[in-house]
Formats: structure tokens, sequence, C-alpha cells
């Protein structure tokens, strides 16, 4: 049945007088003396905001508190400007890394006509993971430049299980690197508790034979990179940079050319403890990590984080003095602390986040997503660049532009 209303089924809802007779509204009509608060048209009352509706508002709220200022948001990126000044003093440099030597050294990938690269990717992948390096040479890995600036991409992995650490390297491996010249190998067992070994082969590469490269990305071979948005912020966070042409420059003189502010950036991770679950992928041992040190320091997740060349050369130099470590993006943060270097959070890098397929998202606000397969890494980049590579089209609205980055963690917080 239909809710009625009428001026007399609230008290004071027409007039001052609370509840009215006839006589008196025929009055009010007619103007003669009633009091003019009566003469007011009746007024339904507001309806109460029904409980979807408020558990909507709800969720919506929590969402931009939880996107601004929770695991990954403005909250933690404020807290690491000041991370800096708690920390203790840089210990002084250790004994040099004793490293597996290198089986496919490619020592001449970063050389070549022209400026060095401004930015080298550091890809961490495994022997067998072939459609996934395929499927990022024909994505955003065939990106050379970006903003006029040289981006060299290499893959890093060990040896397939079952090979001998003194075999040389034969069949699908030698023959990839010989046709795609951007495979570097190591010789030790390519396995997820070697990480950190790989890691740091990657960074004592890239210290040696790309000296010149500004920044360095160490990510994973599931995870998309916009490379051009990232140089952008790179340039944003280390102003523009001018390369030295002379191919004849000394390391030395190139080094001092152009000095790189320390930067260790990424989506930092706060007060973890180390996981003690016996067999678990991500166990650290009670020896290797002792309850009494309490939880990790902040460090940025391995899916992809940004090193200057200056970091690295820091944490290479006190690398032999952190505890070995399996999880080698915990090894990274512990290193950096050592020296004396916080990480910075970067809310547009994803993390272990996957973020459904969106063409604002993935073109202009995030800097990498995380868990895609190749096929997911081949529609990224065809949502984005279109089928023949170009797109010119705007990558967002005028709305999705101004929510930026809080629409697209909305987006994963629905998708999760």
């Amino acid at each position: 049945m239909p809710l009625r209303y009428s001026c007399a089924s609230w008290r004071g809802a027409c007039g001052a007088g609370g509840l009215k007779g006839e006589p008196e509204r025929q009055r009010a009509q007619a103007g003669t003396g009633a009091d003019p608060a009566l003469r007011r048209p009746c007024r339904k009352p507001t309806m109460p905001l029904g409980l979807s509706r408020r558990l909507l508002l709800a969720a919506l709220l929590l969402a931009v508190a939880w996107t601004l200022f929770g695991p990954s948001g403005v909250g933690e990126e404020l807290l690491s400007l000041s991370l800096t000044a708690l920390l203790p003093a840089p210990a002084s440099p250790g004994p040099p890394l004793a490293l597996p030597r290198l089986l496919i050294p490619n020592r001449e990938a970063c050389l070549g006509p022209g400026a060095p690269p401004f930015l080298l990717i550091l890809v961490c992948t495994a022997p067998e993971n072939r459609n996934q390096r395929d499927a990022i040479r024909a994505t955003w890995g065939s990106q050379r430049q970006a903003q006029g600036l040289r981006v060299q991409t290499l893959f890093l992995l060990g040896e397939p299980r079952g090979q001998h650490p003194a075999d040389s390297p034969h069949g699908d491996l030698a023959q990839e690197s010989a046709v795609q010249g951007d495979v570097v190998q190591a010789a030790f067992r390519d396995a997820y508790r070697n990480l950190t070994l790989k890691t740091l082969v990657g960074l004592s590469w890239a210290s040696t034979h790309c000296p010149t490269a500004r920044y360095v990305l160490k990510t994973d071979d599931d995870v998309y990179v916009n490379v051009p948005e990232l140089v952008s912020e790179l340039l944003r966070r280390g102003g523009p940079w001018e390369p030295r042409q002379e191919a004849a420059a000394s390391r030395e003189q190139q080094e001092d050319s152009k000095p790189v502010p320390l930067l260790y950036l990424g989506r930092v991770h706060w007060w973890v403890k180390p996981s003690r679950a016996p067999g678990g992928r991500h166990l650290v041992s009670e020896g290797q990590w002792p309850p009494a040190w309490g939880p990790f320091p902040p460090y940025a997740s391995g899916t992809g984080y940004v090193l200057s060349a200056s970091a690295v050369q820091l944490i290479l130099k006190v690398a032999a003095q952190a505890p070995a470590l399996p999880l080698e993006d915990v090894f990274v943060g512990v290193s950096a602390r050592r020296g004396g270097l916080a990480p910075t959070h970067c809310v547009k890098l994803a993390g272990a986040t996957h973020y459904p397929m969106d063409r604002c998202c993935y073109g202009k606000f995030l800097l990498t997503s995380h868990r895609l397969d190749p096929g997911q890494l081949r529609e990224a980049w065809e949502l984005v660049h279109g089928t023949g590579g170009e797109r010119s089209s705007p990558f967002c609205s005028w709305l999705q532009g101004a929510l930026g980055i809080l629409r697209c963690r909305l987006l994963a917080w629905l998708d999760s």
C-alpha cells in the first residue's frame, strides 16, 4: 500500500503550530488573519539513507582512505622521506663479493654508438620461461628509447636444473642468446631460493659492464613495465640528464661528470616479520634472522624497484656483511640499511598487486603491474599501444585523469 503524506501526519511539518484543524487550514488558504506560517506548503520529510547506500558509501570512503593512507599510499611515501634521518651510520665497505662466473657474459650489451643507457632493466627469469621472455621482447621490452633517452633490457638467469656448473651453455638457451643478444647467464642453479644470488650477479654486471647507466630497474618476467612513464618519473625525481658522448672518456671521468643522487625506489613493505612456516617458499630460519632482530627493515618489493647507479655501488660494497637471506628484496633492503640508504615509496609501482586491464591505468598511472602471463602481457601492450604498436588517442578521459591512481587502486581492490 503506497504511503500517503498529509500535513497532519507530522507535528510541526506545516507551520509552527503543530497539528492544525480544517477550519484553520481554510482560513489560511483564504488569507483571513491566520498565522503566515500556516500558509507555507506542506513538505515531505526527508527519508533516511537506505542501508545499501550506507554500505556503499562506507565502502567508498574506506577504499579512498586505504588507497591514500594504507599499505601503498601517500602516508608511506611521506614516512619514507623522513626515514633516512632515523637510520644508523653507514657501515664500512665489506670484502669483495664472491659471485659465480658468467656463462653468457654479454659484455657488449651496453656498448655501441650514441649515448649510453639512461635506464638498464634487469629481468629475473627462469631458463624454462622462454614464453615469458618472448612476450616481453614483443611488448614493453622492445622499447629502446623513452623521452629521447636510451633504455636497455636484459634477462638474468642461472643454469637449468640438471646442468652441471662446469658445463658450458648449450642447447636452446645458447641459441636464444645468440639470436636475441639480451641474455646474461651465471654458473649457479636457477631456483627461487637463489634469487638473491641472481640479483647480485645482475647488479655486479651492471656495475662492471654498464657503469654509465644512470638507473637500474630490477623486475620479474611476469611484470608489465610502463617504460615511458617510468623514465618520466625518474627524470622528475632526478632532474635532466645529459650523457657524455665521447667513447674514449674514462669511467671515472664519466661518473664524475654526472653525479647521480642515491635513490632506492619501490613499493615499500613495512614491519614485515620473517616467515617460519616449515617448507614455505618464504621461509627464513632463526639462524638466518634471529627473533631478537625483530621485523625486517623497510624494503621495496622485488617485483620492481629502481636503484640509482650510486645505490648499486653502495649495495655491492656492503652486501658481503649482510645476513645471507633467500629473499632478494629483503636482502637488498637490509644491505641498503647497512649503507645508510632508506627506500622511497612510490604508489605507482605495483608491488604484488595485480591490476585488471584498463588503458588509463596501464598507459598513464601505473609504472608496473604484476602477475601477467604471456597472453596478458600482449593484451596490455595492445590495450595501450594498439595492434600496430602506436595509438594516438588519449589514455584517459577527463574524469579518469582526475581520479588518477586512486581509481586504479580501487579497480584492483574490487578485482581482488
